[in-house]
């Protein structure tokens, strides 16, 4: 097995790749709604979860530069899924946050499957699952404490 440099970045990518691809009907493009890139999806299900967020709070989130979540956001506004507004507590600060449209989008996403991603976890071999399945714990245990650390 070769070894390969990754970073974080990449691996939350990877992972939300997999999430997209199990809540896509079978034989359907690489994403139900044209034109919305993996990083666009997670900009919007922050949004969803959160509510209205500054962009410095999004970069914070997703390990980007604010100039890049910036890029993303003039994308989602133009495709009219996200928009921005003055905080009413502080009108030198911005808000973003979902349209209606994007909120029906992030709502109406198809639930996972878990067929497809049993047949898919069958296809690797005993070696390659026990390897999954530690790390998946191991990336477990970090979620949660850094969802007990955090905030």
């Amino acid at each position: 097995m070769s070894t390969m440099h990754t970073n974080s970045r990449d691996i939350v990518e990877m992972t939300t790749r997999i999430l997209v691809q199990l809540q896509q009907e079978p034989g359907r493009g690489s994403s139900e709604w044209p034109g919305v890139t993996m990083q666009q999806l997670r900009v919007m299900m922050i949004l969803y979860a959160d509510g209205p967020t500054r962009v410095s709070v999004l970069a914070r989130k997703l390990n980007v530069s604010t100039p890049t979540v910036t890029g993303i956001l003039d994308r989602l506004v133009k495709q009219e899924l996200t928009y921005r507004a003055d905080d009413p507590r502080d009108r030198r600060v911005v808000l973003n946050a979902l349209t209606d449209h994007g909120r029906h989008v992030i709502e109406h996403l198809q639930p996972l499957d878990s067929d497809r991603l049993h047949r898919a976890i069958s296809s690797l071999s005993d070696e390659e699952r026990s390897d999954v399945m530690q790390a998946l714990s191991r990336l477990i245990d970090a979620v949660e404490s850094t969802t007990n650390t955090s905030d």
